[in-house]
């Protein structure tokens, strides 16, 4: 014998009370408003945008980018359209993120993971055509260079930006603790990869372990501050780390 089952109408009515405050909000979002008249990918340009104008994050020195937790691509298109606005033509941008996209014409993209050593690799590969071919080695890579060498040279990387975050589990710890996560992989990859004098800008839920975050961060960078743009929701709990000028 089958039980046909009956929708519960409290949650029914739940879903449509919060679907509908969403798009309520979506619609009356100023940023979002701006980001579809601006073609822009999603509201999070404006994002990236305040932190250039307080931090100028790109120079014309900021030639080669890696924009982590890509999807759906408004950070790229930022980074290009201030690369290209200060006179670098064909700056070399590389987003990451586990979501496929198809990124802005004039960017680079590698769907994976990047906890993951594949990923890693696919971002050395990306970038070390810069180095072989002289760009900012002063010394050409030997063929008979080991590759643990190779893989621990640092990269023509200049920029790196993470806007990643996983997905929001409502309770406020557990939200903290995996950003501050991706924070740590983000950081691990500016120590290898990142350029000295090189910037970093990292996305983080506030939490207890943020202190220790900003203490690595001041070991690392010249300069760390903590800032929260315009952009982000009044309500929302993110915030955002920029180191400027790593030290070595």
């Amino acid at each position: 014998m089958k039980i046909a089952l009956q929708p519960n109408p409290l949650l029914i009515r739940h879903s449509s009370t919060s679907s509908k405050k969403w798009l309520n909000r979506q619609m009356n979002d100023k940023f979002t408003k701006d980001a579809k008249a601006s073609n822009y990918r999603s509201r999070a340009a404006f994002k990236l945008i305040e932190l250039d104008k307080k931090f100028s994050l790109f120079s014309k020195t900021t030639k080669n980018i890696i924009d982590l937790g890509f999807a759906p691509g408004a950070w790229s298109q930022v980074a290009l359209e201030r690369s290209r606005s200060i006179g670098i033509v064909n700056p070399n941008i590389l987003g990451i993120d586990l979501i496929k996209c198809n990124p802005p014409e004039g960017v680079h993209f590698v769907q994976g993971d990047v906890f993951t050593r594949e990923t890693q690799d696919k971002i050395r590969e990306h970038f070390s055509n810069q180095v072989t071919s002289g760009v900012t080695s002063k010394e050409p890579e030997s063929e008979s260079e080991p590759e643990s060498v190779n893989k621990n040279r640092l990269l023509p990387v200049n920029l790196i930006l993470s806007d990643m975050m996983a997905n929001t589990s409502g309770v406020k710890n557990s939200d903290h603790f995996a950003s501050m996560d991706l924070c740590t992989e983000a950081l691990k990859l500016a120590i290898q990869l990142l350029q000295p004098k090189g910037n970093l800008v990292m996305k983080f839920y506030t939490g207890k372990e943020e202190s220790l975050l900003k203490e690595e961060l001041d070991r690392i960078f010249s300069k760390v501050y903590r800032f929260k743009p315009q952009a982000c929701r009044k309500e929302s709990k993110e915030m955002y780390f920029i180191g400027m000028k790593k030290k070595i």
